[in-house]
């Protein structure tokens, strides 16, 4: 039936205002209470939400309470779920004989405690002892209500599955307190003495009330404290999360149970409705296909935590399951491990959604970058603003670019209409069409971009200018349409890279000693090995740059292109070649084997052949090699470069910096002196 309910705004009624504008109507529709009770307060949250939203509260600071509210609002909520979806375990009546109840009563009255002999002749009196056992009879019927009582697992929520056997606990112990009531024991005991022992025998192995007891105590370890409600009450993508982790790990008791496996699979599919009904309600306010492209990813983000939260957790829980099995040694149980999880028709809508706006996100971007605008000569503004939907153009445009823009723009809101979480066939119905609306849209653009592309490379002067333009447009050769436009180009440009890269491994054959470069490093003051290293560096940066120019033909994904394949073994094979780290081990090998250092007498003599060919001649020298001049370069231009030289080798070059100013002095004075002498011969 249904109600309505009237409600004071005020504390009274005022005479002088009107009625209608002093009270609250609310109406109850027909249905269970809980279930009204439910509908009422899935209001209030998006009430809530909303009136928080427009005014700002929840963004002011130091403002704690709205939060507080909203979690206090989905405990309510989760409360009225939980008894709306209790399962009511029927309470059961054990009438006691009215003899039976009459002697208790009389006993009461005398303070004693009943017994079989306070009967008197009725214990022998058939037609008494067949009244109780029919009495006995029914009562076994009615506690086989509650003992044999079950569930189907594979349908409702978690909750219900959890509420079920606690609930069936208490209700077993209080038909175990009755059972243990004088009533029912002094009844038997009068069959006992009446030899009807098939009844007395039988009555607990009958009613099951042991085993149900022994299986509930058995199960209920797992039950209790259950953290579902930190999953159901949950308001945040992040506390979904935790509380998914929280589940997994609680279900690790089921190693202390009993409990099938096959009922946890079944809970465990339960739990991932349930998983999949809180994301719909905490994401439905989103608006995903709305809010800007980084707030969605972020959203998505968090999202895909809790999808990767529950695949950990699971795997473990398998290999634990897995576990126990092996330690029953059940060889006759064949398990069926398969379990569908409902969250991941979510999941997979979800991986689609963020696909297609990453995808259009790039298509935005790059149309916005190639397209660009004649700026107006009177027009300072601003190309574009960067709104994550829409392309604002303030100059003047082509008008087929114009059209370019406006489509994608268009396209998109094709999408944004559609409830992109509603899963069920008539929503995937509805998103397919959607999406195949915003290709056919999207289609025409790619003609556009695809002749403004080729246009561009039609007039390219040359192959650099080429591969300028393949950078700028190769976000989109994801695009199957311009990908096959301007497969003709691609085939021009990778030879081109194929032969700059056999051009410099040329270059590399013929080795530094014998290059240009190396006359060029002598005339920088370079030494050979800092030289040598700094040559293999600038042909490694090379062939990072033509690899480079590949991925900007080909696109991101490049290694896995047949053409891309080959160029990326030969890069790699050419790379292993181009090692510094070998120069200068080699180096550091070399000077620690040679003795070379600043000892001895500061001059020398040497016999010199005379210029004159005429025998020999002495000669004055300093005492300080060549070799040591080149060891100080060698070691600040290789820690310049960032290798870690050899501590003994780094002492040698300190003093050899600290003579070579004197050195050189005198080296110049000597060379001085020899010209003066010279001339004066």
């Amino acid at each position: 039936m249904a109600s309505l309910v009237l409600t004071k705004r005020g504390m009274v009624i005022e005479a002088d205002k009107s009625i209608h504008s002093q009270l609250r109507l609310i109406t109850f529709s027909d249905g269970p209470p809980y279930e009204t009770l439910h509908a009422i307060s899935k209001t209030m949250a998006p009430y809530f939400k909303s009136y928080v939203k427009e005014t700002g509260r929840a963004h002011r600071d130091g403002d704690k309470m709205v939060p507080l509210v909203e979690k206090k609002i989905a405990e309510l909520e989760m409360g009225l779920l939980h008894l709306q979806q209790n399962i009511d375990i029927p309470e059961i009546s054990l009438p006691v004989h009215p003899i039976v109840a009459q002697v208790i009563k009389q006993c009461e009255e005398e303070g004693r405690k009943p017994k079989v002999a306070d009967f008197g002749d009725k214990v022998e009196d058939s037609t008494f002892l067949n009244q109780l056992q029919n009495g006995v009879n029914r009562w076994i019927k009615e506690i086989q209500k509650v003992t044999k009582l079950n569930r189907d697992p594979e349908s409702g929520t978690a909750l219900q599955e959890i509420s079920f056997w606690l609930n069936l606990e208490r209700a077993l112990h209080r038909i175990q307190e009755k059972r243990e009531s004088i009533e029912i024991s002094l009844t038997l005991d009068i069959l006992k003495h009446g030899k009807r022992f098939h009844a007395t025998v039988s009555f607990d192995t009958d009613t099951g009330l042991k085993q149900a007891l022994a299986t509930v105590n058995d199960y209920n370890p797992l039950m209790k404290d259950f953290p579902i409600n930190d999953l159901l009450s949950a308001t945040e993508l992040e506390r979904i999360r935790s509380s998914v982790q929280q589940i997994f790990m609680h279900l690790r008791k089921i190693r202390s149970t009993k409990y099938p496996i096959q009922r946890v699979l079944r809970l465990v599919e339960a739990i991932s409705r349930d998983l999949g009904q809180q994301l719909l309600k905490v994401l439905g306010t989103r608006r995903l296909m709305h809010i800007p492209f980084d707030e969605f990813e972020k959203v998505m983000g968090q999202c895909f935590e809790v999808f990767t939260t529950w695949d950990d957790e699971y795997d473990k829980l398998t290999g634990l399951l897995r576990d126990v099995v092996k330690k029953k040694r059940d060889e006759h149980m064949k398990m069926v491990w398969r379990v569908l999880p409902a969250h991941k028709k979510l999941q997979s809508r979800m991986e689609h959604m963020r696909r297609f706006r990453r995808q259009h996100e790039q298509l935005r971007t790059v149309i916005v970058r190639v397209l660009r605008p004649v700026r107006q000569s009177s027009n300072n503004s601003t190309m574009e603003n960067t709104d994550n939907d829409n392309v604002k153009v303030e100059f003047a445009l082509d008008a087929a670019d114009a059209n370019a823009i406006s489509e994608v723009n268009l396209a998109y809101e094709n999408v944004k209409e559609v409830d992109c979480l509603d899963i069920s066939k008539e929503g995937q119905e509805s998103w397919d069409a959607a999406v195949h609306r915003y290709e056919e849209r999207i289609e025409r653009v790619e003609a556009r971009i695809t002749a403004h592309l080729r246009d561009q490379l039609g007039t390219a002067k040359n192959a650099n200018e080429m591969f300028r333009i393949f950078s700028r447009f190769n976000a989109l050769f994801v695009r199957p349409h311009i990908r096959g436009a301007i497969r003709e180009y691609q085939t021009q440009l990778i030879q081109r890279v194929k032969d700059d890269i056999e051009a410099l491994h040329e270059k590399f054959k013929v080795q530094y000693a014998q290059s240009k470069c190396c006359r060029m490093s002598m005339v920088r003051d370079l030494p050979p090995v800092a030289g040598s290293i700094i040559w293999v560096k600038q042909i490694d940066y090379q062939l990072t740059m033509y690899l480079k120019r590949v991925e900007d033909v080909l696109g991101k994904g490049w290694e896995s292109h047949i053409e891309g394949q080959k160029l990326k073994a030969d890069g790699d094979s050419f790379r292993m070649k181009l090692s510094t780290q070998e120069i200068f081990d080699d180096w550091a090998r070399k000077v620690q084997a040679r003795n070379l250092g600043v000892t001895g007498r500061i001059f020398t003599i040497e016999n010199v052949r005379s210029r004159t060919g005429r025998g020999n001649v002495l000669k004055l020298k300093v005492n300080f090699l060549p070799e040591i001049i080149t060891l100080s370069k060698e070691v600040r231009n290789l820690r310049n470069l960032g290798f870690r030289v050899p501590l003994p080798i780094v002492n040698k070059a300190h003093q050899a910096n600290q003579l070579y100013p004197f050195a050189i002095s005198l080296i110049e004075s000597i060379r001085t002196y020899e010209r003066t002498l010279e001339k004066v011969r």
